[in-house]
């Protein structure tokens, strides 16, 4: 009677095990563990920005000059003109405009590639806050579909300023659309509905991972937004091409109205600063006047200009060096007797013979020779060199002084094809109702 009570007991039991699989199996997820309210926690992106140049696109061109302008040209050119003096405020911007450097379709724009890392402390410092809902599919051979909802500062473009800006307060999110997961292969695909604004991009060939072994579950996902690059656009939904609408939808404009300062306030893209949009021109070749683009190395360098395209009389090579080290004229060797180019040296040698001449010329700013020059006490001549006059800041009230010049980034507005790797960490948000095994 035992045995066979015990017997009974064991099919009895078998038969609930077997059911309760069988229940457990009919309702876990049609798309698996990745089916879940997940809540972002981590977030690494790696932006590439390529620079174009294409018919038909705004701001196209040739070549993308950043233009530094001195902040004070327009005052002084009018205290000029007020003087008497034949010249314009807009001669003066002009002739002192400054081109900082050039940027050549191909190449990186400016500050690209870079890489953004966000634990979660630095999500909620910079406003990002996302949560995904991934719901299951009616099998596991459809797709299902996702919500996204919270908020993603965003960058936008001042396109009169060429000035990105960051959008604060962030714009609310409120994705939708479809999900699939193969875990066989890994992959994993987004399609977000079409003609609403998205956050999240299109793509067919991300890669996950979720881990139930931990508690929350977690959930990683990486992919490729390749969504505002015309030539990769079919990668995100084959077939479709890129087309006008596409360009005035999707084509990002890189905006720059500012560059990194180094610790002596001059404009320097290597440094490791927010970008700003006024600083000094610094270079090695303004030695002489501290490395700065002063008043002083303003009107030597424009006095130097004028002296060698003087056709009555132009300035020779009178150190006798035979070159300015350059290749000038283009034959690949530098320092050959055909480059005998003056330089300041040259220059300085012309203003001293001047000055000792009893003439003192001025430059076409009105600043004499003899203010351009220190010459100690005149007994020396190895002593002999420019003033420098990067001491203070030029000042309009005492000009003839000189100083260091303030300079001011024009914007540029450059087109670019970009895309960004995304590599994200999300955690099971626990008091959700999907079902798991």
């Amino acid at each position: 009677m035992k045995s066979k009570l015990i017997k009974g007991l064991s099919i009895f039991l078998g038969g609930m095990i077997m059911f309760t699989a069988c229940e457990d199996e009919d309702n876990s997820p049609n798309l698996g563990d990745a089916v879940g309210l997940w809540d972002l926690t981590g977030l690494k992106g790696t932006y590439n920005r390529k620079i174009i140049n294409k018919t038909g696109v705004k701001n196209t061109a040739d070549k993308y000059p950043l233009v530094a302008n001195w902040k004070d040209a327009a005052a002084f050119g009018a205290a000029l003109q007020q003087a008497g003096v034949a010249i314009t405020p807009e001669y003066v911007v002009a002739a002192t405009a400054q081109t900082l450097t050039t940027f050549l379709p191909g190449g990186d724009a400016p500050g690209f590639p870079r890489e953004a890392v966000f634990d979660a402390a630095a999500l909620k410092l910079a406003g990002i806050q996302m949560k995904v809902d991934l719901l299951d599919s009616k099998s596991a051979t459809t797709k299902g579909t996702y919500t996204v909802k919270g908020t993603y500062p965003s960058l936008r473009l001042d396109p009169d300023k060429c000035k990105t800006y960051l959008m604060l307060p962030p714009p609310q999110i409120n994705d939708t659309g479809d999900w699939f997961a193969n875990y066989e292969t890994g992959a994993f695909e987004l399609a977000p509905v079409v003609d609403i604004d998205q956050v999240l991009p299109p793509f067919a060939d991300g890669k996950f991972t979720v881990n139930r072994e931990v508690d929350p579950a977690t959930f990683n996902l990486q992919f490729t937004d390749r969504d505002s690059h015309d030539e990769l656009f079919a990668q995100v939904k084959p077939g479709k091409t890129w087309d006008t609408k596409m360009e005035e939808d999707k084509r990002v404009i890189t905006g720059i109205d500012g560059l990194p300062l180094n610790a002596a306030g001059g404009y320097d893209p290597a440094a490791k600063t927010d970008a700003s949009s006024e600083g000094y021109i610094m270079q090695a070749a303004l030695a002489p006047w501290g490395g700065f683009l002063t008043f002083y190395a303003l009107n030597v360098l424009g006095e130097l200009k004028a002296r060698i395209a003087d056709t009555k009389n132009p300035l020779t090579d009178l150190d006798g060096s035979g070159s300015n080290g350059k290749d000038d004229d283009g034959d690949g060797v530098a320092d050959n007797a055909e480059e005998k180019i003056p330089t300041g040296a040259d220059l300085f040698m012309y203003m001293l013979a001047n000055i000792q001449a009893g003439n003192d010329a001025k430059t076409g700013f009105g600043i004499p020779y003899s203010a351009l020059t220190d010459l100690g006490d005149g007994t020396d001549p190895t002593k002999f060199k420019y003033k420098n006059d990067s001491g203070a800041d030029w000042k309009l009230a005492a000009w003839t002084a000189g100083g260091k010049m303030m300079y001011q980034i024009q914007g540029l507005c450059m087109p670019v094809n970009e895309t960004i790797f995304f590599n994200s960490d999300w955690t099971e948000v626990e008091d959700h109702d999907h079902d798991h095994d």
